[in-house]
């Protein structure tokens, strides 16, 4: 008897004597304990919990005004394209801020589509810039408090819903959607977190419209 004929005999012993289970169903995925508090308050403490920064603001003209003032012990930015105009809200023309290559900054800015409350991430679209919400060391992310989903689920739904027709035919979703939960990290060299190995070392997220 081969080799390979000994391996299959054990295995076809294995499963005779092997009990039969019925399928599990449909797998629902991971979900979290309920939480008490609002979306927000989820989705703040599951993003802090991983390291990542949220400060919240009533209005985007008070929001906008802390990120230039946060940004500016930085030299050099990157501003995404959807963020350019939440960045300079409020401010006079002689304060917008030019951004330049990502690979070249200490810091960048960038507009999420939305949040997700039961992981703690932001739904980031290919439309800002990859490269913005990836190459800069520390990333500053606006998102609106109304758009803060409990679900993963709800969040991908109302992307979908919100593209424009003209921009993708097929009615799906864009060619890439990025999940954010805080800043990069990585144990895979002997076993030691460093942060900012993938992506951003810090993550502030700036919520705008909080109650």
């Amino acid at each position: 008897m081969t080799a390979r004929s000994s391996i299959l005999n054990r295995v076809l012993t294995a499963l005779e004597n092997r009990e039969v289970v019925a399928h599990p169903g449909y797998f629902k995925g991971w979900r979290p304990s309920t939480h008490p508090g609002s979306p927000t308050e989820q989705f703040r403490e599951m993003f802090e919990a991983a390291g990542g920064e949220v400060v919240s603001f009533k209005t985007q003209v008070e929001a906008s005004a802390w990120v230039r003032d946060f940004l500016a012990d930085f030299d050099g930015l990157s501003v995404g394209e959807l963020a350019h105009h939440r960045l300079h809200e409020g401010a006079r023309p002689e304060e917008w801020i030019e951004g330049i290559d990502p690979s070249e900054v200490e810091a960048g800015v960038s507009l999420a589509f939305g949040a997700v409350a039961e992981t703690g991430s932001l739904i980031m679209t290919p439309q800002d810039g990859r490269r913005a919400q990836l190459l800069p060391p520390v990333h500053v992310v606006f998102v609106d408090q109304a758009k803060i989903y409990e679900t993963l689920s709800e969040g991908l739904k109302a992307l979908r819903n919100e593209l424009h027709p003209e921009k993708n035919e097929s009615g799906g979703l864009p060619s890439a959607v990025g999940l954010h939960s805080g800043p990069s990290k990585s144990a895979d060299i002997g076993q030691v977190l460093v942060k900012g190995v993938h992506g951003p070392g810090r993550v502030v997220t700036v919520i705008v419209g909080s109650d």
